[in-house]
């Protein structure tokens, strides 16, 4: 079925929709994201559906509250040299422990650790009534599942969202140009804006290695 102009600015803007934070999840956005559209539900066929848009992400899970010591990353100014005076009695910068529960030493502080994993998003994009109504594209096998619908269509549709099934809302930049109190024109808003957010889904290791395989194939086939 050939995409709608609506459909295709939609992939358009997510694209660039690229939030910090999804799900309660603080995405590591240094790492980058891998995305991919029409990307097959299991590995080397369609019989099982097509998920209109996947997007592979980072982020630090298992995050536990830990006391750290600050001079296991200091760095030397060049200007001048801090002395450790450690109540433990290390002396050297290089030998000194990230990790220390000495919480009475002035350089011990609160950090957070975790460990990387990965997480996997998949949006179906629903651009009418009858669309949203069909049988077909409602594909939600990642960690972070999302609809994304156009502003005018998510009042009809929003008591037919399954619990914990996000919505990402687009609007299209239509109307009226204003001015605000500086005599600047303000235009309307054009993108993706979160309604409502996903409910975090468990995958195990063996399906999370399928998608990002079936993703990297759609990519190098982009």
């Amino acid at each position: 079925m050939a995409k709608t102009n609506l459909t295709l600015e939609i992939e358009k803007a997510l694209r660039y929709y690229a939030p910090k934070e999804l799900g309660g999840i603080s995405i590591n956005i240094h790492r980058g994201t891998a995305t991919a559209f029409e990307v097959p539900v299991e590995c080397g066929t369609n019989r099982a559906g097509m998920v209109d848009c996947v997007r592979i992400s980072e982020y630090f899970g298992d995050l536990m509250t830990t006391q750290v010591c600050s001079f296991h990353s200091w760095k030397m100014d060049g200007i001048r040299q801090v002395k450790i005076d450690c109540p433990r009695g290390f002396t050297d910068n290089d030998h000194v422990p990230m990790f220390c529960d000495e919480s009475k030493c002035r350089w011990n502080r609160r950090g957070k650790s975790g460990s990387p994993k990965i997480l996997i998003q998949c949006f179906e994009i629903k651009v009418s009534l009858s669309d949203f109504k069909s049988k077909h594209g409602h594909n939600f096998v990642g960690n972070l599942n999302y609809y994304i619908v156009p502003n005018e269509l998510y009042p009809k549709v929003k008591d037919l969202i399954p619990e914990g099934i996000g919505v990402l809302v687009y609007f299209d930049g239509a109307g009226e140009v204003k001015k605000n109190s500086c005599g600047y024109s303000v235009f309307p808003y054009c993108g993706l804006r979160r309604k409502t957010d996903a409910k975090y889904r468990e995958m195990s290791d063996e399906d999370q290695k399928w998608m990002i395989l079936n993703v990297l194939k759609r990519i190098r086939r982009e």
